[in-house]
């Protein structure tokens, strides 16, 4: 029989009856507790990040996905295919940010008290009402924009003068269900971890001592379910060495 990537939540549960010598009976409570062990793993180590494109809306903002609980990544697309992150700004407001005249309301209050223009020349230092280039003065990160995420109300901000049209976005989606919820077969044995932590975790009739050699099998299998995610990969490690052997000053 072929082993598969992943494996309904709900064989996990039944593979945890068959071990603890329970009955069908059980399946609907013990399925109850594999549900929250599910988000508690997806938050630790086991969820994977979609990737996406979103449209810039005309108030310079992107709304979030439906099934979005954290970003991990925000950008735009560079030449080589990589993600180019805007700068996270929480000083962005988030003043009337659904509003369909958001850039308008905030150019209301935010006059240009440095009275700066376009330019197609490179400035970088401010000095008694005029700018000029000074080499060796940093401009501070280059980015192709700032951004800043508003969970509340579910969308994206961007600064005013954010040239592109869409963005890209790595985020931890929800998990979905069909018939079942799915795990990675790495999560298999943390999962069987989890049910027996549970089973006991409230019960008065366990000792302390057991419950906490529970609760200590469950992280440590995490633990190792977390190296299993992200493999040892020979390749990774010389390319990483390659690299970092051009950057050493040479005799």
């Amino acid at each position: 029989m072929a082993i598969e990537k992943y494996i309904p939540l709900a064989d996990v549960v039944n593979l945890y009856i068959d071990e603890s010598k329970q009955t069908v009976a059980e399946f609907r409570r013990l399925w109850t507790l594999a549900f929250r062990g599910l988000i508690d793993m997806g938050f630790y180590t086991m969820w994977e990040p979609k990737t996406t494109r979103i449209k810039i809306e005309d108030n310079l903002t992107a709304n979030l996905p439906s099934d979005y609980m954290s970003w991990v990544k925000i950008g735009v697309f560079n030449g080589y295919g990589e993600i180019a992150t805007l700068t996270v700004n929480n000083n962005l407001s988030t003043y009337k940010d659904l509003s369909s005249n958001r850039l308008t309301d905030i150019a209301a209050d935010t006059p240009n008290p440095l009275g700066l223009i376009s330019s197609p020349y490179y400035y970088n230092f401010y000095d008694n009402g005029s700018y000029t280039h000074l080499f060796g003065i940093q401009s501070g990160l280059i980015t192709p924009g700032e951004c800043r995420v508003d969970d509340k109300n579910g969308v994206i901000l961007f600064n005013p003068g954010f040239s592109y049209s869409e963005i890209v976005l790595e985020y931890i989606s929800s998990p979905e269900q069909d018939d079942d919820y799915t795990i990675d077969i790495k999560f298999q044995e943390p999962m069987i971890s989890w049910l027996r932590w549970m089973e006991v975790a409230s019960s008065k009739n366990v000792g302390l001592g057991e419950k906490q050699m529970r609760r200590k099998m469950y992280y440590n299998d995490l633990s190792r379910a977390k190296k299993y995610q992200k493999p040892f990969r020979l390749q990774e490690v010389e390319q990483g060495s390659r690299i970092n052997s051009n950057l050493k000053l040479k005799a």
